[in-house]
C-alpha cells in the first residue's frame, strides 16, 4: 500500500494563494454590496402617506375597512395600492411626485367612488378621499366609445379618417327601456388638454354641464323607440360600410351601414352631411358649431353623456329656454345649453392619451376617473366597458361611475358584439 506524502512547503503555499484568492473574492462581493446599497438608499427615499376614507355623508356602514386604494404617481405612471385598516386608513411608502389617490368599490346597492388628484409627495402627510355614492339598480351605460378615427392609406403626421365613429349604449337593466326623448352629446371642453374654464368661485365644476358641438335626442312620444333588457342601440356619425364604401375609408375597422342610428346635422353648413339611406336620424338638440357638416367629436377624448329630460319636458322647447344658455366664460358666442346632473343618465370621460393633457371635465359623482385610448389619435381603436357578468347568456356590463375602473382601453372596435367571458 502507497502512501501519499505531501510537500509541506507547497501545502502552505498552496493554503495561502486560496486565503487571499478568498478575501479578494469577499472584499470585491462586499464593495458590490455595499454599492448597491448606497444606490438603493440614495435613490428610495420614500415619505409616509396615510390616506383615511369616508363614506358620504348619510351613509351609515361603520368605517370603510379593508378597500383598497390606489396611488398612482401622474409623472412616471407608477401604480400602488394598500387596504385601509380597522380605521378607514390605508398606508402608503411613497417616493416624492405627484399622485392622484382613488378608491372604487360595490356593495349590493351601491357604486361608490373617490378621486383626489394633483397631490404632491415631498414630505410625510395625511390626507381624505370622500367617497361618492350611485346607485346600482341598473339603466343605460356606455358600452363602447369608438372615437380615434382610423388611418388613411398613405396619409402622414395626424391627417386621418373619423367619420366612422359610433357610440354604442346599453340597456344594462332587467326592464325595457324607452329611449324616448333622452339626450345624447359631448362636454365642453371639447378636449382635455387644459383645465374648463367652467368652474365656480371655488374653482369646482358645474352642476349644469355645458354641451359642446352637436347634441341630439331619441324624438318620441314616450314609448316609440323600447330597448330590450341586455340589448344595445349603435349610433353612427355616417350609418354606411366604411371598410367598402367609395365614401369610407379602407383601413376603417367597422361596418356601421346596420347601425340604429345616425348622427345627421340636416342643413347646417349647407347640407354638406350626407345622410345615409336606411339608418334613421336622431333628432338635432342644440349646436354651438355651424361649419362643421359631420357631428362628429374629439380624436383626442371627448366626455361622452347621455341624460334624460324630466317628464312632460319637450327638448326642443328646453334648448331654446334662453334659461338653459350660457356662453362659455371669457367669450361672447356661442350659446351652449347646460344640463342640470341630475338629468344624467351616464357619463364617459374619455381624455388625451398624453399624461400632461388629462383635466376633468366631469364632477367627480358622476366620473370619478377618466379612460383614454393609449394608442393615440387615428388608432382605429375604442374603449369598451368591462363586463362583469354573464347570466343567462346575457352581459351585465360593469358600472361603477369610475371610467378608469369600467372601462377596457385600445379595443378593437366590436359594433352590435357582446363579450362571451367576464373581463378580469
Amino acid at each position: 500500500m502507497k502512501k501519499i506524502i505531501f510537500n509541506n512547503q507547497h501545502g502552505e503555499r498552496s493554503a495561502f494563494h486560496w486565503k487571499w484568492s478568498a478575501f479578494l473574492f469577499i472584499f470585491a462581493v462586499s464593495l458590490l454590496l455595499f454599492s448597491s446599497c448606497d444606490d438603493g438608499d440614495e435613490e428610495a427615499v420614500r415619505y409616509a402617506v396615510d390616506v383615511t376614507v369616508q363614506y358620504p355623508e348619510g351613509y351609515a356602514d361603520g368605517t370603510p375597512s379593508d378597500i383598497e386604494v390606489k396611488a398612482t404617481n401622474t409623472q412616471t405612471g407608477t401604480n400602488a395600492s394598500a387596504k385601509t385598516n380597522a380605521d378607514g386608513v390605508a398606508q402608503f411608502s411613497l417616493v416624492s411626485g405627484i399622485y392622484s389617490f382613488s378608491v372604487a368599490l360595490e356593495t349590493e346597492e351601491f357604486a361608490f367612488n373617490g378621486l383626489l388628484e394633483n397631490t404632491t409627495v415631498a414630505a410625510d402627510k395625511s390626507i381624505t378621499v370622500t367617497l361618492h355614492a350611485s346607485s346600482l339598480s341598473g339603466g343605460l351605460v356606455f358600452k363602447e366609445i369608438y372615437y380615434s378615427g382610423s388611418p388613411i392609406e398613405g396619409a402622414t403626421g395626424t391627417t386621418g379618417y373619423l367619420q366612422d365613429s359610433f357610440t354604442e349604449i346599453y340597456n344594462n337593466s332587467d326592464e325595457v327601456i324607452y329611449l324616448d326623448n333622452i339626450g345624447f352629446g359631448a362636454l365642453d371642453p371639447v378636449v382635455s388638454n387644459s383645465p374648463s374654464v367652467w368652474v365656480d368661485e371655488n374653482g369646482n365644476l358645474p352642476d349644469r354641464l355645458p354641451l359642446f358641438g352637436y347634441s341630439f335626442y331619441f324624438k318620441g312620444s314616450g314609448t316609440d323607440h323600447p330597448l330590450e333588457p341586455r340589448t344595445s342601440t349603435v349610433i353612427a356619425v355616417d350609418g354606411i360600410d366604411h371598410k367598402t364604401d367609395p365614401a369610407g375609408n379602407s383601413l376603417s375597422p367597422v361596418n356601421l351601414a346596420n347601425a340604429d342610428w345616425e348622427l345627421y346635422v340636416g342643413d347646417i353648413n349647407n347640407g354638406k352631411d350626407a345622410d345615409a339611406p336606411g339608418v334613421p336620424n336622431m333628432e338635432l338638440l342644440h349646436t354651438t358649431i355651424t361649419t362643421a357638416f359631420d357631428a362628429t367629436y374629439s380624436v383626442f377624448g371627448p366626455a361622452m353623456v347621455i341624460f334624460r329630460f324630466p317628464e312632460n319636458t319637450d327638448p326642443a322647447d328646453f334648448a331654446s329656454n334662453e334659461a338653459n344658455l350660457s356662453t362659455k366664460p371669457g367669450t361672447t358666442k356661442p350659446q351652449h345649453l347646460r344640463i342640470p346632473k341630475e338629468y344624467v343618465i351616464d357619463i364617459v370621460e374619455c381624455v388625451n392619451h398624453d399624461t400632461n393633457k388629462r383635466e376633468k371635465r366631469v364632477p367627480s359623482d358622476l366620473d370619478a376617473g377618466y379612460t383614454f385610448i393609449a394608442s393615440g389619435t387615428y388608432s382605429a381603436k375604442s374603449v369598451r366597458r368591462k363586463v362583469k357578468q354573464i347570466i343567462d347568456g346575457k352581459v351585465i356590463y360593469k358600472d361603477t361611475n369610475n371610467s378608469t375602473e369600467d372601462f377596457l382601453q385600445d379595443q378593437t372596435p366590436t359594433p352590435f358584439v357582446h363579450p362571451t367571458t367576464v373581463d378580469q
